[in-house]
């Protein structure tokens, strides 16, 4: 039986992913806490790998605020980099294939206004992105046959699983008070169920390896997908102001045609969400 490890356990993606691999019951999953494997400790790393020789590791672990990584930029390289490099060595000395959790924050400060493809040249605006795109680049180096996954935002409900806020539950929130929503017309970035997500992660085994877009394409402006969430939960659509924003456009959406050639699918990010809502009492 196939043994899979995660790291991030106690965030978002990793216990998602934890939990759909259990419920398919088809190989031995290995939740590790930091205390399990304190992947910044290079040591340690190679102790636990060469011990366990799972074969793969989802490693979904990082410092995701993008506010905490422009506080302390030397601690987070040392989690989002250093540590992927520690994981990535010991990964190629057990034989593991490497999940690696980026992020679509390395397309901050890009100009191109299409779908973003995996193959465009990066200079990311902010730290985190920075660093997610020095990560991947260790993981090529380090484990060819390793993915690296640029996420999109995330989303669930609340259940059994963390949830932090996110697009859905902020619209939610403000909805139950009466309070009005902005978005910009300027801002164009997928959602993604989380669930799907780690659904998803499960049939990586075998994927050639590479920088994957991973998550829903989204064609539409952030206020554009407020209002089909707004009336898919019987809101008022005119609780939604459009901000413009004069020459301040970002543009975080993603092409997957790439990963669509490898075998994996997404719905995009309006199906994915309409999908959700109506599976409600569905939870983690």
């Amino acid at each position: 039986m196939e043994t899979w490890m995660i790291t991030g356990v106690t965030g978002f993606l990793g216990p998602r992913v934890e939990v759909t691999l259990r419920e398919k019951g088809e190989v031995e999953v290995l939740p590790m806490t930091r205390e399990e494997l304190n992947f910044t400790d290079e040591e340690q790393v190679k102790r636990v790998l060469g011990t366990l020789h799972p074969d793969v590791l989802v490693h979904a672990a990082a410092v995701s605020d993008t506010g905490a990584c422009e506080r302390d930029p030397e601690g987070s390289w040392k989690v989002n980099v250093t540590g992927v490099e520690y994981l990535s060595k010991a990964c190629r000395e057990n034989g593991t294939k490497l999940i690696f959790a980026s992020s679509d924050q390395v397309y901050t400060g890009s100009e191109v206004r299409t779908p973003h493809r995996e193959d465009e040249i990066l200079t990311p605006a902010n730290v985190y992105g920075r660093e997610k795109l020095e990560a991947e680049r260790i993981v090529a180096n380090w484990c060819p046959e390793g993915v690296s996954l640029r996420l999109t935002w995330m989303y669930d409900l609340p259940g059994k699983l963390p949830v932090k806020p996110n697009f859905i539950t902020n619209i939610r929130d403000a909805m139950d008070k009466g309070e009005l929503l902005t978005f910009s017309e300027n801002d164009f970035r997928g959602l993604t169920d989380g669930r799907i997500v780690a659904e998803r992660i499960t049939h990586l085994k075998d994927v050639p390896g590479g920088v994957y877009n991973f998550g829903s394409p989204n064609a539409l402006n952030f206020y554009e997908t407020a209002v089909r969430i707004v009336e898919a939960l019987g809101g008022d659509s005119e609780k939604i102001v459009k901000r413009r924003e004069d020459g301040n456009f970002r543009n975080l959406a993603f092409s997957t045609a790439k990963l669509e050639a490898a075998g994996i699918f997404f719905p995009d990010t309006i199906e994915g969400i309409l999908n959700r809502l109506t599976h409600l009492s569905e939870k983690f």
